[in-house]
């Protein structure tokens, strides 16, 4: 394949094209070529991105920037400044025409393709080191959704562009040790699916790693309220091999992101109360889903996490579609731990209980100070290594300040959202879906969050007292008054190590 194309459709791309169009374009491709059903688009590849930058005679001020700027790797607002800086250079550099010209008529190529003028489209980032089966890079650069005319179309590519500077990407590769200069970003340009209902499939157990069980999330509207944690999301466990549906837990969906009919952008809006505590999917939909996620497993030969969307506008099954597919990135390389399925009785009645939700995250104890926000302003005024993280949800944002967490406790989210997905890959015990979890605990108080139950408790239970809150991420360290690691911290006093 010439790698100097421009633009590449689905069905000329592979698994294998990951250093052209990224790993979410090439999984799009590698699944078309297999016969998943997936929207159809085209893939804007790096190398466009690359001759952006190059004839721009941007990319030595851009990586200037980052080394200028972020000068202690612990320090977040040091990635806000040099993003807000590389962003802005980037977003007025104007697009080379040769480039212009090849989006655009793929764009009108696309719109004859589906019989539909200036058809609706997904405009998604897609980094040459992202959906890796070591680091998923999950949320690190954007999308923008029901984008339609060319112009709109040239001014989100420009975004999804600079998006490879977010404070949370630039963040993500310096913590990973991905050099910035050789990372690239190709961008999706996909039919949008006008989605009845969404959400993520994990063709293995997520929290415990039992690969005999496919879990499926999703809620009314657009997957993103899913993804991002906005909502707590109805979830399915199903028998990989049965298709025989295990396990059903029906959320109340408020919010959905919806496309408006008149000016056909997303938009935020109420759920009617009848909707509220139905199905967003029902069970011919489940086992359907289930089957796809069957097939891209066997496919690929991994478990896989992946992106579905249900169409308002067609027949079952065609209505089904799969918008997007990554390795997982936790499980896959060891197996399922035997004990996280045993419900465990920290300490009982004597403590009392906080808050309860879903266990998303390493299934551990955590404790310390929390400290309740809902902002990274606020983050970054008040975490300090060791704390509780509490709020509403996380967003990619968030990411410096979970690191430094001994634990995450969100409202809102079940276990495929950004919070527990994030917290899994940093190892560090997770509750999501608690509800009134940022009106319960209360900043500078002391807490334990069990994980392995879902179960906040004011307080640290007195076996936990004195013990470094790095025993989390370290499996030979023990639940004494004297930490046994070998992380040479200080013991736990007032909150923190």
């Amino acid at each position: 394949m010439p790698k100097e194309e421009l633009v590449l459709w689905f069905e000329e791309l592979s698994k294998d094209d990951v250093p052209i169009v990224g790993g979410k374009n090439a999984n799009l491709g590698e699944m078309t070529k297999a016969k998943i059903p997936v929207p159809p688009g085209f893939a804007i590849t790096a190398q466009a991105y690359k001759h952006f930058i190059t004839e721009t005679k941007i990319a030595q001020r851009i990586y200037e920037t980052i080394q200028e700027n972020v000068t202690d790797t612990g320090d977040p607002k040091q990635y806000q400044e040099a993003s807000k800086q590389i962003r802005k250079l980037i977003e007025a550099s104007q697009m080379p025409e040769r480039i212009r010209e090849a989006i655009e008529d793929a764009y009108q190529k696309l719109s004859e393709k589906v019989k539909v003028k200036n058809i609706p489209v997904a405009v998604r980032s897609s980094a040459t080191a992202e959906d890796l089966p070591d680091a998923s890079f999950a949320g690190q650069q954007e999308t923008y959704l029901n984008v339609k005319g060319a112009d709109e179309l040239l001014e989100k590519t420009i975004k999804c562009w600079s998006s490879l500077f977010t404070p949370r990407a630039i963040f993500y590769r310096t913590t990973k040790g991905f050099k910035h200069e050789q990372v690239l970003i190709s961008v999706g340009v996909q039919q949008m699916v006008n989605a009845r209902s969404a959400g993520v499939l994990f063709t293995i157990d997520p929290v415990t790693g039992n690969r005999n069980q496919i879990v499926i999330e999703g809620t009314w509207g657009l997957g993103e309220a899913v993804v991002s944690g906005a909502e707590t999301p109805d979830h399915f466990v199903v028998n990989k091999e049965t298709l025989g549906i295990a396990k059903r837990s029906i959320a109340k969906k408020t919010v959905e992101y919806r496309r408006n009919p008149k000016t056909g952008k997303t938009e935020h809006s109420e759920i009617p109360l009848e909707r509220q505590g139905e199905p967003c999917i029902t069970d011919d939909e489940i086992r359907r889903l289930a089957q796809l996620g069957n097939q891209i497993e066997q496919h690929y030969g991994k478990p896989q996490d992946i992106e579905w969307a249900v169409d308002s506008e067609l027949p079952f099954p065609q209505k089904i579609w799969i918008v997007q597919s990554r390795p997982e990135t936790v499980w896959s390389t060891k197996e399922a731990r035997a004990d996280v399925e045993t419900a465990t009785t920290l300490q009982p009645a004597e403590m009392e209980v906080v808050a309860r939700g879903l266990a998303a995250g390493r299934r551990d104890i955590g404790f310390g100070v929390a400290k309740v926000v809902f902002s990274t302003e606020e983050a970054s005024r008040l975490m300090e290594k060791g704390d509780i993280l509490v709020t509403s949800m996380t967003n990619p944002d968030f990411v410096p300040y979970m690191k430094m967490a001994s634990a995450i406790v969100t409202d809102k989210g079940g276990v495929t959202a950004h919070a527990a997905i994030v917290s899994r890959e940093l190892g560090i015990p997770c509750i999501v879906g608690a509800e009134t979890a940022t009106k319960t605990m209360v900043t500078g108080s002391k807490y334990t969050v069990d994980a392995r139950n879902g179960v906040v408790y004011k307080g640290i239970m007195s076996k936990l007292e004195g013990t470094c809150f790095l025993f989390n991420k370290h499996e030979h360290c023990i639940y004494g008054p004297v930490c046994s690691c070998d992380c040479h911290q200080d013991t736990y006093e007032s909150g923190r190590s």
